[in-house]
């Protein structure tokens, strides 16, 4: 099992590569050498190369094929001003590729531009591909994405068993996502199976953060998305999202300061969008975005239904800062369920439905209006009749609750619950240690405490970790109260 040195400062492609002091110098010699499964590519750090670095070859499980560094100092820079950093050429299977700093030719200012097409680390390929894992890596001044996996054919598992972890990118035009063939298609969801994003930081983007689609059965969790959509563009950015997605999740992630690259749509922290089939938002903090919190909806509800999915015990804070875009919005999405949220808005409403949507269960959130201007705590332009809400806390600090549908535009919370047939909602103050993150845990005595409802499949731990007793009834809310 070879290891192969690279050294920009004192490397000879005449040498044979296999110890530091014996190192190549160029990555066209690296990339000549054909690499089996168990050898390495390493990097000297404090290096600089200038170009983009192609990789070939196949590794195995338990035996992957590794790109990494040695030395001592800064990480080995990368720099490219062509169409990627670090490529595939052919097939690729089993790669670890970690701890480089990947750099664009000339700064890129997310702020006017939108996405282009000079990638940091794109594979894209059309045969399967197993185990690609890159980790540690930061990425920057790419004006288009900062990792890209791509499949070039619909209806098969092109990428399976991935992970992207610890790495940050910024002043890109994307940060993460993943590509398939459009029109999507027939089993347009089997490109990108069983991945694992987590730990990663993406900010300063011209578009989206973290977006992936043509995907199944795979995680984003404890990243990091802000200042995402900056830029100019024609479409509409969020912080983290999915589409055309099956069995995905969204945990325990943060998003804030996003926006909505120019456009009058989105600019949001969370979304489940078309196609999106049994996938779950839960455990998440969003807050201070342009647009919604948490958006569940579908661009194209006949083509790419957005069904069956759950928003569940996640925080929005201060959300829908332009374009009256709530906390929690319902767009042409069917059959979700929305459960044991805390939102809290000061400029829109915690509550929007902007289409005739049916089948969804809203239970056991908690919705307050901290301001004192005239805000409806729900709003909506379509009749909400034909969906559940059940066990809901609403309360304003500023003045009284009032509640808009359709033409109805003044209608207090006894209107509301006669007009959508709910049951055990609570206009009350829910007692909260304070409206902010640290203090969203109810109070002694707070009507959060034991006043939800049990729903089917439901979470086993509040925002903050703390189990659920299944023997009581559960919490309104995000939090279970103060006993911590």
């Amino acid at each position: 099992m070879p290891k192969f040195h690279i050294d920009a400062h004192s490397g000879n492609d005449s040498n044979s590569g296999l110890s530091p002091a014996l190192a190549w110098k160029s990555l066209s010699r690296a990339r000549k050498q054909a690499l089996k499964p168990g050898d390495s590519l390493l990097l000297k750090r404090g290096c600089v190369w200038k170009g983009g670095l192609k990789i070939s070859g196949q590794g195995r499980k338990g035996n992957p094929i590794t790109l990494e560094t040695y030395g001592s100092g800064p990480r080995p820079r990368l720099v490219s001003g062509g169409n990627f950093i670090i490529t595939n050429d052919g097939p690729v299977s089993w790669w670890l590729i970690k701890g480089f700093e990947l750099k664009g030719a000339s700064n890129y200012d997310p702020h006017r531009k939108g996405p282009g097409h000079n990638h940091g680390i794109i594979f894209s390929q059309s045969k399967h591909s197993e185990g690609m894992v890159i980790e540690d890596c930061l990425i920057h001044e790419v004006d288009g994405a900062g990792i890209v996996f791509s499949a070039e054919t619909g209806g098969i598992t092109v990428f399976d068993s991935w992970t992207v972890r610890d790495c940050e990118v910024f002043n890109a035009g994307t940060g993460i996502t993943t590509h398939g063939p459009w029109p999507p298609g027939k089993n347009a969801d089997r490109c990108h199976s069983r991945f694992l994003i987590t730990g990663c930081r993406v900010h300063d983007i011209a578009t989206d953060g973290i977006v992936l689609s043509h995907c199944r059965d795979g995680v984003i969790e404890y990243c990091t998305a802000c200042r995402t959509g900056i830029g100019i563009t024609k479409r509409s950015p969020v912080g983290i999202w999915y589409f055309m997605a099956r069995r995905c999740v969204i945990q325990f992630c943060e998003s804030y300061h996003n926006y909505s690259a120019g456009c009058i749509a989105d600019g949001g922290g969370f979304d489940l969008d078309g196609g999106c089939i049994d996938c779950v938002m839960q455990y998440n903090y969003s807050h201070d975005n342009g647009g919604a919190g948490f958006l569940i909806c579908s661009y194209e509800p006949r083509e790419a239904p957005c069904t069956g999915c759950i928003t569940r015990f996640n925080i929005s804070i201060n959300d829908g800062r332009a374009n009256d875009y709530p906390s929690i919005l319902f767009w042409q999405a069917i059959n979700c369920k929305t459960y044991n949220n805390t939102c809290i808005s000061r400029v829109s409403s915690p509550l929007k439905f902007i289409s005739e949507t049916h089948g969804h269960v809203i239970a056991n959130n908690v919705f307050i209006i901290d301001s004192e201007r005239d805000i409806p705590v729900v709003k909506s332009l379509f009749a909400l009749d034909s969906n559940t809400f059940r066990n809901n806390i609403y309360f304003k600090t500023g003045g009284k609750t009032r509640f808009e549908v359709r033409d109805q535009k003044k209608m207090n919370m006894s209107d509301f619950i006669n007009l959508v047939r709910s049951k055990g909602e609570l206009y009350a103050n829910p007692k909260l240690s304070s409206l902010t993150i640290q203090g969203i845990i109810p109070k002694k005595g707070s009507p959060c405490t034991g006043k939800g409802i049990r729903l089917p499949g439901m979470g086993n731990r509040d925002y903050f970790g703390v189990p659920i007793d299944k023997s009581a009834r559960p919490p309104v809310g995000c939090a279970l109260p103060m006993k911590r």
